[in-house]
């Protein structure tokens, strides 16, 4: 244990490795906070006739259930407004006392698009959904009836998925939308999980440190592996650092926790959501599914830091590596090419089309989820990576000269 800590040591006490991470943390957040001033119509200011302070007035009438009554209400405040623009005729004066917003046009604009849409959605959501879930019924049973066994397993599974699909309540899903398509931290984790661990065993190459370490009893196959299990959990802890400072980042940029709760499915962009999960669940899950295709991305790091013998080399070849696997990945996410997904570790850095698309893979006759098959081909890679770092690395010479003798 001692020995891993001091490996660990070694890859996070770095200066480098502190100075990297306290500015890429800051870049994040300001990254963030950018994400809600720039696409965010709440963002315009504080002042009683803002988007944002008549938005949360409103909120507390419409949110929670969603009741024929908060139907009739919202359809009754917005028609009128909708009526009075449609020919856009309207006054346009932005000091208007019987608006909400001081304008006609802004107050259609805003129960347009942050109560009527969602409230729309999600009220027709469950009605969507059942059709897809009976149409995957009646698949399957046409399926069984002529024998076609595969078939019969995926529309049953589709149907698993669909059915009983609802989104009963309406909560504010702005930023729950932001937060769950929001990728720019997947840069700063792979560039410092690239530079953190790329020269792990280069670095002792160059110094010939490594020759030494074979003389000593713990030196060898223990280092090796203590190497390993150091550079996991750093690659993991960049992970973990950097989803919980998303979260909080957003949390803070937006000014609240609210549609965290929500299926994620409520959110549209993840209509055909594999998972039934709340919004926050499947962050975690995504966090979870970055972390373990960093960690093999990170063993494909640490393999060819073994076969460099300078501390340059690693960090171009490695940088050559990740830039091939993100260039196939993107390339593929919203294709149809569902293997190639899978195959490719960095589908899980970039989390997103895996859990906002429903995909099979036809494993053995039976239906894979696209995202559980992804994690299950990354793991193996990752184990694979590391099996062979251990058994291919130098044996400790101390102890077979102790044998010799």
């Amino acid at each position: 244990m001692r020995l891993i800590w001091y490996e660990f040591a070694k890859l996070f006490c770095r200066r480098s490795v502190l100075v990297l991470f306290a500015l890429f943390s800051a870049v994040n957040l300001v990254k963030i906070y950018g994400e809600w001033d720039t696409y965010s119509f709440l963002a315009d200011g504080s002042g009683e006739r803002s988007w944002h302070a008549v938005y949360w007035r409103l909120y507390d009438q419409y949110q929670g259930p969603i009741t024929p009554e908060k139907v009739q209400q919202l359809l009754a405040t917005w028609q009128p407004l909708a009526q009075a623009t449609a020919d856009m005729t309207a006054n346009t004066a932005t000091d208007d006392a019987d608006s909400l917003t001081g304008n006609l046009y802004s107050d259609r604009n805003l129960l347009e698009k942050y109560f009527v849409d969602p409230m729309q959605y999600c009220y027709e959501y469950g009605g969507r959904a059942a059709s897809v879930a009976e149409k995957a019924r009646q698949n399957a049973e046409a399926a069984a009836q002529a024998g076609a066994l595969y078939q019969q397993r995926e529309g049953a599974a589709l149907y698993r998925i669909y059915a009983d699909r609802t989104v009963p309540d309406f909560s504010y899903s702005e930023m729950a939308n932001y937060y769950l398509n929001y990728d720019f931290s997947l840069v700063l984790v792979l560039l410092l999980g690239l530079y953190g661990v790329a020269g792990t065993f280069a670095t002792e190459r160059e110094t010939q440190m490594d020759l030494l370490l074979l003389t000593n009893p713990n030196g060898g196959s223990r280092t090796v592996l203590a190497k390993l299990v150091a550079a996991s959990g750093f690659l993991l802890l960049v992970t973990a650092w950097f989803s919980l400072l998303d979260l909080a980042g957003f949390a803070a940029a937006f000014g609240t926790f609210e549609g965290l709760g929500l299926p994620v499915y409520a959110i549209p962009s993840f209509a055909e959501a594999p998972v039934n999960l709340s919004v926050l669940q499947a962050a975690l899950l995504a966090a979870a599914l970055r972390g373990a295709g960093l960690w093999a991305v990170g063993m494909l790091w640490l393999a060819v830091s073994l076969r460099c013998r300078n501390a340059l080399a690693p960090l171009v070849a490695n940088f050559a590596l990740t830039a091939a696997l993100v260039v196939g990945g993107a390339s593929v996410a919203y294709s149809h090419l569902v293997w190639a997904k899978a195959l490719d570790p960095y589908s899980l850095l970039a989390s997103r089309p895996l859990l906002a698309q429903t995909e099979f893979l036809d494993i053995g006759g039976f239906p894979v989820l696209s995202w559980q098959a992804a994690l299950a081909f990354s793991l193996a890679m990752g184990l694979v990576a590391a099996v062979a770092i251990y058994l291919f690395s130098p044996r400790n010479t101390c102890c077979s000269r102790r044998r010799v003798r």
